[in-house]
């Protein structure tokens, strides 16, 4: 079952990342602009209270049948060629090939603040074969539980935390031949399957993403991928973004449009002296990151000054919006550029490694 997750990890990895809603979120909005953020009374179908189960603070989601049409995705997908040979042999053990089979991912969660606890299920959209991938399961998975749960199996399993060293237990099912649950609770993915297993759970899960920041940022694109968060400070904010505390919400999305790639950031403070310290600790970061620029290759250096100059930023009262809409090819150059780097920096330290021994 580790295979799913890491699968879906990497996945992640290739462009995404972030988060999305709470039923709970604020109190009403309306038409005087300073107050707070309304949000659908069950926006995730995971429950209102922080009790529940299935209550949520963030999600994401990443369309990949839309993602990979995108030129960013036949990119991604150009570069993963290098990996082709593992990527067919795990492709051909699980019979899910993730470069054709894959169709979505989803993913929410809370923070369990007493305990210091990431509570999160992760959806995973696509075309599976159920009964081969519960017999690899018992075959592969050490300790591997199974529970008789209606017409579904969940199945529990231990990992090794590669920071704490710590075991803990994780839970899975593979719900249908279009759904896979995983999560880091059992009654976490009991009640992923009551709102998720249905006819078409891709796009229920699409829908349901889309109305959480359209009702509640204002989102008019159905993006390949999306995230958010609602009461940001109940997640684990870094001491030096401390100011992220006074944000109700926040989401994000990127879309790709005639040859541009479109990036939309907002996030809602507590009040506008929020929102202005907020604006200032961004354009602070833009000018910091156009400096680190310096000393890079003139070209890279040129290309990485076009991006950032095209990011806007905008405040009206406790709203705080940044927008990207740049040349899909500074994209993917810049990308080109930091990959080559980085196999060099390796090339250069597998040569130093035994001059240190």
């Amino acid at each position: 079952m580790k295979y799913f997750f890491l699968l879906s990890l990497t996945l992640i990895g290739l462009g995404v990342c972030a988060m999305a809603a709470d039923a709970n979120a604020t109190a009403a909005g309306g038409k005087n602009p300073n107050r707070a953020i309304r949000y659908p009374a069950r926006p995730l179908w995971l429950g209102r209270a922080a009790a529940d189960p299935g209550a949520s603070r963030w999600m994401l989601r990443l369309d990949m049948k839309a993602f990979k049409k995108t030129n960013l995705g036949k990119f991604v997908l150009n570069e993963a060629k290098e990996f082709a040979s593992p990527i067919d042999a795990a492709a051909n053990m699980l019979q899910f090939d993730p470069r054709k089979d894959l169709a979505a991912i989803t993913a929410m969660g809370s923070v369990n603040q007493g305990e210091d606890q990431e509570n999160g299920v992760l959806l995973i959209h696509g075309n599976f074969n159920p009964a081969h991938l519960l017999k690899l399961a018992k075959t592969n998975t050490k300790d591997l539980k199974e529970e008789k749960l209606g017409k579904h199996n969940l199945l529990s399993w231990k990992e090794t935390d590669e920071e704490s060293g710590e075991e803990k237990i994780q839970y899975g099912c593979i719900a249908s031949e279009k759904l896979i649950v995983m999560g880091s609770g059992a009654e976490l993915v009991k009640f992923a399957l009551k709102h998720y297993d249905v006819a078409a759970p891709n796009q229920k899960a699409a829908k349901i993403a889309n109305t959480i920041l359209n009702r509640g940022l204002k989102f008019v694109d159905k993006p390949y991928f999306l995230a958010g968060a609602v009461r940001v400070r109940e997640l684990k904010v870094p001491p030096e973004a401390k100011i992220l505390e006074k944000v109700t919400a926040l989401g994000f999305t990127f879309t790709e449009e005639e040859g541009n790639l479109k990036g939309l950031i907002k996030l809602n403070a507590e009040d506008e002296d929020s929102s202005t310290q907020i604006q200032q600790m961004i354009q602070g970061l833009l000018a910091l990151a156009q400096l680190s620029s310096i000393g890079e290759k003139e070209e890279h250096s040129k290309r990485n000054v076009e991006i950032l100059k095209s990011i806007k930023i905008d405040r009206n009262a406790t709203m705080v919006s940044m927008t990207m809409d740049t040349a899909m090819t500074n994209i993917t150059n810049s990308l080109r550029y930091r990959l080559a780097k980085a196999k060099e920096e390796k090339k250069v330290e597998a040569k130093e490694k035994p001059k240190k021994k």
